[in-house]
């Protein structure tokens, strides 16, 4: 088992127990079904990863994710697919990622693998000379600085989390504007600057265009 804890926030107890049940395979793992049992837990053990359901019956799962701000754990919400708004200020509050409910178990578990995983890393991500830091947002090539846009950051943030899987554009989309509705192209013209900056720092063909699929990076770098 790994040495990594979770703590798995969640008020519907079958859900808890699933969720319990297939982190636990590979993490230890800890439930709480209220905000506050929640905070409580979180201030006396050491917790690597928070999956912080909002829909919680004693307080918002918004005002649980802003005490944990000072926390080491990084916070994944459980948000309902519709409740954008919920998304986004969970996101100003310190939460790394989301998970639209109802969700695919086997996304989740990839999404909560790769968050543990960059942990492990000191929080950075690298793809042969590429590196990527969660701490400042900052994108370095040889050791050389890379100014990213916000939006070029989580692009190539998320494109570097899942190796080998490819995004559609209506994902990227999903996961890049979830508070916004985006041009038609907006996509298409994230990729071209990402992708110029980089060929601008002598890294060519980092990300790959499948054609009618959408967008991958490959493997660990060349």
């Amino acid at each position: 088992m790994s040495s990594g804890r979770i703590l798995i926030v969640e008020d519907e107890e079958r859900l808890a127990e699933a969720l319990a049940r297939e982190l636990g395979r590979a993490y230890e793992t800890a439930v709480a079904h209220t905000g506050g049992d929640a905070l409580f837990l979180a201030e006396t053990q050491r917790f690597d990863l928070v999956l912080l359901d909002l829909n919680l019956p004693d307080m918002d799962g918004i005002d649980v994710a802003a005490q944990l701000e000072g926390n080491p754990a990084d916070v994944i919400m459980l948000t309902a697919r519709s409740d954008v708004g919920s998304r986004v200020r969970g996101l100003y509050a310190g939460a790394a990622d989301y998970v639209s409910k109802p969700f695919d178990m086997e996304e989740l578990l990839a999404r909560v693998y790769a968050r543990m995983r960059a942990r492990s890393r000191g929080g950075q991500m690298r793809w042969g000379p590429l590196e990527l830091s969660f701490a400042d947002r900052s994108c370095f090539v040889d050791g050389a600085p890379v100014e990213l846009s916000a939006q070029e950051y989580h692009l190539l943030a998320l494109l570097l989390e899942y190796p080998d899987r490819v995004f559609s554009k209506h994902t990227l989309e999903d996961r890049l504007y979830a508070d916004q509705q985006p041009e038609s192209n907006a996509i298409e013209v994230l990729v071209s600057r990402v992708r110029k900056k980089l060929t601008k720092a002598g890294l060519d063909r980092v990300i790959e265009t499948i054609r009618g699929l959408g967008y991958v990076v490959r493997g660990e770098g060349p």
